[in-house]
């Protein structure tokens, strides 16, 4: 039995890598023939960080647009949200920030950890300075991976598995245990 599980949501319009970022960081490959994700799909892996074993629920979402109205129902209670972008592309870059700014308006829970991932980083970077800029003013980390070559996954998912574990215990340890009884009050049904 795993000491925490973590749920991870990755968003991102379509083509920018998220089934290959998942797909590398579960089988450390690269699927030359990825098919687009309908919906969303979750992959699960264990492992082992800081001596603590940690179930992570992967969930890969469909970034085409007539799924984004229920990227939501996704993302709600996870404990991560990854928010894709390729590097090659400014307009998946701004479409990225979009839905950081939706994720942010739909009352974020306590302690919910939003990073941004510049996916195909073996390619040239077009968006750096503009992706940094929004990092700042987010006040949210960013990522440099490629899901060709692996670069820099493992480290934004250790990373994210730290700071959401972190969130959690504080979160806990500083909610402590509530005790709500239900009160039974006369009324005419009863």
């Amino acid at each position: 039995m795993p000491d925490h599980e973590l749920k991870f949501v990755m968003l991102g319009e379509s083509a920018v890598g998220k089934t290959s970022i998942i797909h590398r960081y579960i089988s450390n490959q690269f699927n030359t023939m990825p098919e687009s994700t309908i919906t969303a799909y979750f992959h699960t892996k264990m492992i082992i960080v800081d001596s603590h074993s940690i179930r992570l629920h992967l969930w890969d979402t469909a970034g085409q647009e007539r799924f984004q109205s229920i990227a939501p129902m996704y993302y709600r209670n996870a404990d991560v949200i990854l928010v894709v972008f390729a590097v090659d592309s400014a307009d998946s870059l701004q479409k990225a920030i979009l839905q950081i700014q939706d994720v942010k308006m739909s009352q974020v829970q306590r302690g919910q950890q939003i990073i941004l991932l510049g996916n195909k980083c073996d390619k040239e970077n077009q968006v750096k300075g503009q992706a940094e800029q929004y990092s700042k003013d987010f006040q949210i980390p960013v990522f440099w991976v490629s899901a060709f070559n692996g670069t820099g996954i493992s480290d934004a998912v250790l990373y994210a598995i730290r700071k959401a574990s972190s969130s959690k215990s504080n979160s806990n340890h500083l909610s402590g245990v509530v005790d709500i009884q239900a009160k039974r009050e006369k009324g005419c049904c009863m």
